[in-house]
Formats: C-alpha cells, structure tokens, sequence
C-alpha cells in the first residue's frame, strides 16, 4: 500500500469521529499538525500529492461531511483555546522580561494582560 492510499485510509477513519466537517478539515489540512502536513513535511512533497487521486479522495470526504452537518452549523469547529499571535522581536522580548520578573510563564502573563483588559472593558460598557 502506498503512503497516499495509507493516508485516505486514516482520513476515512478521521471522518468517521469528526463531529464536524470543520474538525475534520483542520484534522486533515492543518499545515503545521493536519494528517496531510505530517505525512508530506515540504511543500513540494504537498504539493505533489495534491495532484493524485488519493488527494481528491480526501477532498471529497471533506465535502460528504459539508453535506451531512451543513456549511453553517458544521463551520464551527470546537475550540481548542489554543491560537498563535505573532509579534515583534521587541515585544516578545520585553514580554518575557516581565514574565521573568514576575515568575510567570510568559503564556500567563498573556492570558493575565488579556483577561485585565477584557473585564476593563466589559466594565466600561456595563456589562
């Protein structure tokens, strides 16, 4: 069995367990953990696959699951609470410093600046 039919073999498998088409899109098509990025790690390698049967295979499990759970409602994938914000050199510098200097991790020192400046707002509008 080659690697391409191995990995429609997987994603059928994925499809089968996702609660919805976009779960199931992340799981296949995320670049940096989806099954296809972990099973073609270059870009060329991807980019190859793409033009294999074994590719519109997979795109067409994504589709049956747009069908069955509806664009709207199977669009909202659950939240993993997890998001990647890039910022400059600078600031992630300066934001470790204050991490550092407060004994934190720099992940809740984040959280902590988001979550002041969220309630000061939510308060701010009364709510």
């Amino acid at each position: 069995m080659s690697k391409a039919e191995s990995l429609v073999k997987k994603a059928k498998r994925i499809a089968a367990s996702c609660a919805s088409w976009a779960d199931l899109s992340n799981a296949l098509f995320d670049p940096a953990n989806g099954l296809i990025a972990r099973a073609f790690p270059t870009a060329e390698a991807r980019a190859a696959f793409t033009k294999t049967p074994q590719y519109r295979q997979i795109r067409a499990l994504v589709s049956t699951a747009m069908d069955r759970h509806g664009l709207v409602e199977g669009a909202t994938p659950h939240k993993s609470g997890r998001f990647v914000v890039r910022v400059p050199r600078s600031l992630h510098a300066a934001l470790e410093r204050e991490a550092s200097a407060e004994g934190v991790s720099l992940n809740q020192l984040v959280v902590a600046k988001l979550s002041l400046r969220l309630a000061r707002l939510a308060g701010a509008r009364g709510g």
